[in-house]
């Protein structure tokens, strides 16, 4: 009798194909492995015959799945997701030993599943720190390895390699930093475990190197606030009404506080002067939409100030310039994007070219701007 939360699904054939085109093989390389004929491995992956138990335990040994996995058995997904919400609730609930017998129950019925494993590796994670325990943080080490031999059955498994070796070595980090400083480097990609990199050194006694590397996140960070604001902004104004160019004036009136707080000295040139002159022009085009100009006409003569100076001695460098600045003497980070060389002209830029991904009704609202851009800088 099959076990109530469990669907059948032979699909025996199908897996064999598609674990063996997983690792590159062909029929010819299979059949080599395990000592049989092509016409043997071909009558599988159709169907038309199927291996002995032995070949099938010997079959899921080398591709690292369980026997079940390799038959088609299914657990039903409304039966997982009842587990996994079930742990979830006992967490927020505080029931600590609860949730941790909860998971061992359910790694006893799915030790193949991805889902449960995950789930369950997460809840001794989760408790290891409640209860700073060795044995737990161990244990939900040992669950997400277990995991990522099942990854296959998650629909985005390459997301979920990334998460679970950010897991593992975090919870390395305990215990066995050096380990978990080099599994975090193997995985920081464009820089997205600066902070946890940053925090181990620290912990390792090592804080020069943890110094600069918070520096490296703090220019990202600055970076990816100059990227949000900007495309927010296009958003908001291309919804081309009262309540949404309001907001727009305001998102710019944020980043650029965030630049100003960020400055040592805004009369020094640095990438923070073009950040603080976008700033400005989209705050003077929102203002135009609204038909405020005498706001608008401020915020171009605010630019164009400090468009000059930088022209004068350009510099798209943040060394010494920001505060927070612990980079070493040889760090230096020069940003280049399609602003422009010179200041001035990246607002001939803005002006030319930012606007023409706007609808066209937003684009004649903001003509006022422009003309008056067109007569100050003669």
């Amino acid at each position: 009798m099959i076990q109530k939360g469990f669907i059948m699904q032979l699909k025996l054939n199908e897996n064999i194909k598609k674990f063996r085109k997983s690792m590159n093989l062909t029929q010819e390389n299979l059949a080599e492995a395990f000592g049989v004929t092509v016409g043997a491995v071909s009558k599988w992956e159709s169907g038309s015959n199927v291996p002995d138990i032995l070949t099938l335990m010997q079959l899921a040994d080398f591709f690292n799945i369980s026997v079940d996995v390799l038959l088609g058995y299914s657990m039903s997904s409304k039966n997982i997701t009842d587990i996994s919400d079930r742990l979830d609730a006992l967490l927020h609930e505080d029931k600590y030993d609860e949730a941790i017998d909860e998971a061992e129950k359910a790694l006893v019925r799915y030790p193949g599943n991805f889902k449960i494993l995950t789930s369950c590796a997460s809840t001794y994670h989760v408790v290891s720190s409640v209860k700073d325990s060795k044995a737990y943080r161990n244990k939900a080490i040992e669950l997400y390895e277990s995991a990522l031999r099942y990854v296959s059955q998650s629909d985005k498994p390459d997301q979920e390699i990334f998460n679970i070796r950010f897991l593992i070595a975090t919870l390395n980090g305990r215990e066995n930093p050096e380990k978990s400083l080099e599994e975090f480097k193997k995985i920081n990609y464009r820089g997205i475990a600066d902070i946890s990199i940053a925090n181990i050194l620290r912990m390792t006694g090592k804080p020069d190197e943890a110094m600069e590397t918070y520096t490296k996140v703090l220019v990202s960070i600055l970076v990816k606030v100059l990227q949000f604001a900007t495309e927010m902004y296009m958003v908001l104004i291309s919804m081309d009404n009262t309540k949404s160019c309001k907001e727009a004036c305001e998102l710019m009136d944020w980043y650029m506080t965030i630049i100003d707080a960020t400055s040592t000295d805004n009369s020094k040139n640095s990438y923070l002067s073009k950040m603080k002159i976008m700033g400005l022009i989209f705050k003077s085009l929102s203002f135009s939409c609204l038909k405020d100009y005498d706001n608008m006409k401020i915020c171009i003569d605010k630019a164009y100030k400090i468009a000059k100076e930088f022209d004068k001695k350009p510099s798209n460098d943040f060394a010494g310039k920001i505060k927070f600045w612990h980079g070493s003497d040889d760090y230096h980070i020069s940003l280049y994007d399609d602003f422009g060389v010179g200041a001035v002209a990246g607002i001939d830029n803005l002006f030319n070219t930012g606007p023409k991904v706007l609808p066209a009704k937003v684009i004649k609202k903001m003509e006022k701007a422009q003309e008056y851009w067109g007569i100050i800088k003669r």
